[in-house]
């Protein structure tokens, strides 16, 4: 059912934001989730935590649940399904608009 509102657009709304606006909530203690798989091997964001989007729905309940959450993959789209999902079970969370290609892009550090 959830895939069906989400599909319909009824799903939870996911803020997008902009990689300097991740950088100020990162500085402020949120949590960067990289929710991408194979690529994650190639470059990666200092301090992110690697969750696979094919993992998360059965180990999201080990996120913090105090903190918000901002999810990245390598342009966006993955992201917004796992941002979608962990909204659904209650957390503050947001997708990474352009994923880790605008966080580059901004001239942000990458790995």
């Amino acid at each position: 059912w959830g895939w069906f509102k989400n599909l319909l657009g009824l799903g939870p709304r996911v803020p997008r934001i902009s990689a300097l606006e991740a950088q100020e909530k990162l500085r402020a203690g949120a949590l960067l989730i990289d929710v991408r798989t194979l690529e994650r091997k190639l470059n990666k964001i200092p301090g992110s935590q690697g969750l696979p989007l094919a993992e998360l729905a059965r180990r999201w309940e080990s996120l913090p649940k105090d903190r918000p959450i901002i999810c990245f993959c390598e342009s966006g789209s993955r992201s917004q399904q796992a941002a979608e999902f962990l909204a659904e079970k209650g957390l503050e969370v947001y997708n990474l608009a352009g994923g880790i290609s605008a966080w580059q892009a901004a001239g942000l550090p990458v790995k």
